[in-house]
């Protein structure tokens, strides 16, 4: 037992490790484009096309991301996307160094790469995770992993709000794919069937034929609409990124060009958000496991609302810049804490409820599925942001949240303290059946 639970020691450091790579690159070249989009367009419509660009993506490969995680070897899977990742990135750095970053259609063209790329990392690491290690380091794996992407999203901002004005893009992208390759190393010295030695794949080995890639996410559709609750939180999380797209689009523009701030007080600002996630992560993984998650995450979400609703508000008397800055450096700090509140509760609730055959298509049906209204929630947002006042948007969709958050459980009845997966309010399905 102790050599297993150092083993599993061993593990969750290299995983956390490729977080960290895996992250801190893309978090720089991330900030950078964005910033790159609104100085050269002041435009948030076209900031908000570079926002579109994921959840279309991810909604175009649905039927395949989760099934193909699920039939093939997990680990192949991610080195295959880091691949791509590279390959992607060196043509880019190509047309950089020939075109000049003018042109804005080789980014986007880019960012489709990227998403397809991540799409299949995500889906295939959350997938692995309960393979990797033992259950009990489950909750301080995705807790750390939390704090470490938002670490390197505190880093990152600052770095390349400073790299943005002494080194051309071709560069940074360069120095990215170096990460990545670092990345694929350090995965490759994972055991991703730490816990699973029999299995080659993410199924079984049986007799049978292996059912098609339709048919498995079909399997995965049927599995999440039997579950009441699961169908709730894929519901409710359409609602709230629809709304989210205020923040998503809203807060670097109303940032860069409404409030003027600098590219490094924009850094600063940024950074804090992952700060605040920083924080929140390391109090999960030293805390109990939330008795709720659900509930807890649906009371995060009306914090959420309430942030909103008073940020707006207070931008709106017409601050002095340096109590600008100071109001939007709080709500980034306050933004982080409670979006990890929020989410890392649920995501430890699934990986322990849902079965291990079920766990790529699952999570990738959910993530993409909560995104679906995100895509229409950015292109509004992105319009109103063009032609009305910031502030009075950010009021507007704060109260907005309110009334959703609180009302849709009501509407939906579903309880919120229920923790076992049920088939449609019945008999309680657990884990593994």
């Amino acid at each position: 037992m102790d050599k297993m639970r150092t083993d599993s020691n061993r593990q969750m450091v290299k995983l956390l490790l490729s977080t960290v790579t895996g992250n801190f690159g893309s978090g720089m070249l991330s900030f950078i484009i964005g910033l790159l989009i609104l100085k050269n367009t002041d435009s948030a419509l076209s900031f908000g096309i570079s926002q579109i660009i994921g959840p279309l993506v991810s909604l175009i490969l649905l039927p395949f991301t989760g099934s193909l995680v699920d039939k093939f070897d997990r680990k192949k899977i991610i080195v295959m996307a880091q691949c791509l990742s590279i390959v992607s990135l060196l043509i880019y750095a190509l047309f950089l160094f020939f075109d000049g970053p003018e042109h804005l259609i080789y980014t986007y063209i880019l960012l489709i790469f990227l998403r397809i790329s991540d799409q299949f990392l995500s889906t295939a690491t959350i997938a692995s995770v309960i393979n990797i290690v033992t259950e009990e380091h489950i909750q301080k794996v995705k807790s750390l992993q939390q704090s470490l992407v938002s670490l390197t999203l505190v880093v990152s901002p600052i770095a390349a709000a400073f790299l943005y004005d002494i080194l051309p893009l071709a560069t940074i992208v360069l120095a990215e794919i170096g990460l990545e390759i670092v990345t694929i190393l350090i995965i490759l010295s994972i055991n991703f069937h730490f816990l699973s030695p029999e299995e080659s794949s993410g199924q079984a080995d049986t007799h049978e034929p292996e059912p098609g890639i339709f048919l498995l996410f079909k399997e995965g559709l049927t599995f999440i609409f039997t579950m009441k609750n699961l169908v709730f939180a894929v519901l409710f999380s359409m609602l709230i990124n629809f709304m989210l797209g205020a923040v998503n689009v809203g807060l670097p523009y109303m940032q860069i060009n409404v409030l003027h701030f600098s590219n490094y007080v924009y850094g600063w600002t940024e950074a804090l958000i992952s700060l605040g996630m920083i924080l929140s992560g390391i109090v999960l993984s030293v805390s109990k496991e939330s008795r709720y998650p659900l509930h807890r995450s649906w009371q995060m979400i009306n914090v959420i609302g309430i942030l909103l609703l008073v940020f707006g508000l207070l931008l709106s008397s017409g601050a002095e810049q340096i109590y600008a800055i100071i109001i939007v450096s709080v709500f980034n700090l306050l933004l982080g804490i409670v979006v990890t509140q929020a989410n890392v509760p649920v995501s430890i609730w699934m990986t322990k409820q849902i079965p291990k055959h079920y766990q790529g298509r699952v999570f990738n049906i959910i993530n993409t599925g909560a995104q679906l209204l995100a895509p229409l929630g950015i292109l509004l947002f992105s319009v109103l942001f063009e032609y009305f006042d910031a502030f009075t948007i950010f009021i507007a969709a704060g109260a907005v949240m309110l009334a959703v958050t609180l009302l849709y459980p009501l509407l939906f009845r579903v309880n919120l303290k229920e923790n076992i997966l049920s088939a449609s309010g019945d008999t309680p399905l657990q884990a593994g059946q």
